[in-house]
Parts: structure tokens; C-alpha cells; sequence
């Protein structure tokens, strides 16, 4: 399949990971973005924030040509919209009255809140965003955030974020006991780190309150090979329910206890078998990290368990293939 692939000029993390995914799987001629993003060609930013990094910087300029040549053709098999970002749908619009009606229309919501499109109004577009489907709406919508129990159209398929594995990453040495880093954007992480507060080795790996993103020691490839370290690495959800972190745990082959994500995710982890579940009120939180510090055996091979089932899985070109597949089904009889 060919693809227009409209994309954001910010970082998208469901975007950049099903772009760098097709262009890996297809080939980079059969994926055209629009813009020509410099983050598609150079390593300009660091992990997580250069998963869309799947081109090679000396085919920047001639991508740049090709993609106008490719727009006035307009020779595709579907238009891809990538985020549900600004600037993505003002791309859209720019190009939305040379896109015939008889091509196929797909929508890849990434965004946080579970309706379809929730986040052009979290963000505040979503004039924007209305606009932009008056006309016409997407033939099939893939999305994060599908609440499990919530009714969608038949369109909406779940399409939960992956990991995308990173040249030069090798875990290290366990040196932590039990670690939790993140920012407290929902109210059960603040639970957590307050549970946490002056047990294991949290304080002084830094799990702790008040944790800000930007002020992160961890950073890069560096912040995989630390959670590495992690005897047990912990997952709670944000604003959504999909973290990287519940993906980044297992990539990196150290054990997660987590919360149960409320979203639909195909080929989820099995509790006990490739990670540990805890309760939504934490009821058991404590007793999951003290029995599974104490059993190494137990824990290692869940640990490995788990790093198998995402290698087998959740990775970028696994969700790419499960992407083109439902696309191929999806849109024959378009």
C-alpha cells in the first residue's frame, strides 16, 4: 500500500512510531509525509522524542521534491491523518480540497481523552477540528485511548501505543529496588509515591513527589538503561490510560507491577505470567512489591516472559503490520 501521511511537526508518540513502522515495513517511497518533517531524517531530539527517526538525512532534500510531485499526483492508495495535534489538521485542511472523494480517509487518534477526537477540545482546536470533517469524516479511525465497556462506531479500531527499540541500548546491572518515575498528571501516581515514601531505595533513586518532565535526570537512552536497573519498575496511569512507561518496562526486560489499563489493548500482558497487576485502589500494591523483591526466581522469569510477549507483540513494526492489516480488510470494499 502507498500512503499520504499527514503528521505534525511536533512530537506525537502514537504517530511517530506507526511512521517510523510503515517506512520501515514498506519503504520509504511508499510512505510520502506531509510536511517533510526534519524529525523523520535527523536525530535532532532524544528518546522518546525521536521515534519518527526512520530516514536517512541525505534523502531530505529529494524527499522534499518527490513529496510535491507525489501531492499533484495524488497517487494513493489512503490519506493518512496522523495526531490529533493543531497543526496536523491545518496540514489537512491545506490539502484536504486536492484529496478525491474516493480515496480512503484514516484517522489515527492519539490523543489523551477516550472520545474520538477529545483532544482537539483538551487542546483547545476543536473548531478546527469540526471543520475539518464537515465535509467529510475518516472511512476508519484507529485510537489509543478505547475505553473498554464504551460504545464506538464500527470504524474506530483500538490502537494503543508500542516500543520502539533504540540502537545502543543494552541493559545494565539491577541497582534499584523498586522504581516509580513520573509526573503526577493523575491522582493514583501521587497515591503511589506517597505509599512509597521512605520504603525500598525510592528516595534516593528518585521516586518521589513533585517530579517534573523537563527537570528529569533521566533522560534519553540513558532513562531505558536505568529502568533497566529496576528490580521492579512501576507503571500508573496519566492523563490516559496508555503510558510509554507500560510498554518501556517490559522493552527494557525488567519486571512491572502496574495498574491495568482501562483500554482496550489486543494481545494485552497476562497478570502473573508477564507482569504484575495491582488493584485500581492499591490495595495491594504493597504486598506485590515485598513478594516480589523476595522471589528473584519468580520475578526474573516473568520479567523475561513479558519481554517476549512485546518483542512478539508491541513493538513499532508489530503495530504496523496490525495497522496495514485492518487497513487491507478494512478498505476492499471502499
Amino acid at each position: 500500500m502507498r500512503f499520504l501521511f499527514i503528521n505534525s511537526l511536533k512530537s506525537d508518540y502514537l504517530e511517530d512510531q506507526l511512521f517510523s513502522g510503515l517506512t520501515e515495513l514498506l519503504g520509504k517511497d511508499n510512505v510520502i509525509p506531509y510536511p517533510v518533517n526534519t524529525n523523520y531524517y535527523f536525530a535532532v531530539k532524544s528518546y522518546p522524542r525521536n521515534m519518527g527517526l526512520s530516514r536517512s538525512a541525505f534523502s531530505y532534500l529529494a524527499d522534499r521534491l518527490t513529496n510535491r510531485s507525489a501531492i499533484k499526483a495524488m497517487e494513493f492508495d489512503a490519506v493518512i491523518i496522523g495526531s490529533t495535534k493543531r497543526d496536523t489538521f491545518e496540514h489537512y485542511q491545506q490539502l484536504s480540497h486536492l484529496i478525491p472523494q474516493s480515496m480512503p480517509l484514516i484517522y489515527i487518534d492519539g490523543g489523551d481523552w477516550p472520545e474520538v477526537g477529545g483532544d482537539a477540545r483538551r487542546m483547545n482546536f476543536e473548531p478546527l477540528y469540526q471543520d475539518a470533517f464537515r465535509d467529510r469524516q475518516p472511512d476508519l479511525i484507529f485510537k489509543r485511548e478505547c475505553l473498554i465497556g464504551k460504545e464506538y462506531p464500527d470504524n474506530v479500531i483500538p490502537l494503543p501505543m508500542s516500543f520502539k527499540p533504540q540502537a545502543g541500548f543494552s541493559p545494565v546491572e539491577k541497582r534499584y529496588q523498586v522504581t516509580l518515575w513520573c509526573v503526577e498528571s493523575d491522582p493514583i501516581r501521587t497515591q503511589a509515591l506517597q505509599m512509597l515514601q521512605g520504603r525500598y531505595d525510592c528516595i534516593e533513586n528518585g521516586s518521589v513527589p513533585g517530579q517534573q518532565f523537563r527537570s528529569y535526570q533521566r533522560k534519553g537512552l540513558n532513562y531505558l538503561k536505568e529502568l533497566s536497573a529496576s528490580r521492579i519498575a512501576c507503571n500508573f496511569r496519566g492523563v490516559g490510560w496508555d503510558t510509554m512507561r507500560y510498554w518501556e518496562i517490559p522493552g527494557v526486560g525488567a519486571f512491572m507491577v502496574t495498574q491495568k489499563p482501562g483500554i482496550v489493548i489486543p494481545d494485552n500482558f497476562a497478570d502473573g505470567e508477564h507482569v504484575a497487576y495491582c488493584k485500581d485502589d492499591l490495595s495491594n500494591f504493597s504486598t506485590l512489591l515485598d513478594y516480589y523483591l523476595k522471589n528473584e526466581k519468580e520475578r526474573e522469569e516473568i520479567a523475561a516472559n513479558g519481554h517476549r510477549h512485546l518483542m512478539a507483540h508491541h513493538t513499532h513494526l508489530k503495530r504496523a503490520e496490525y495497522f496495514l492489516k485492518v487497513a487491507q480488510e478494512r478498505l476492499v470494499h471502499h
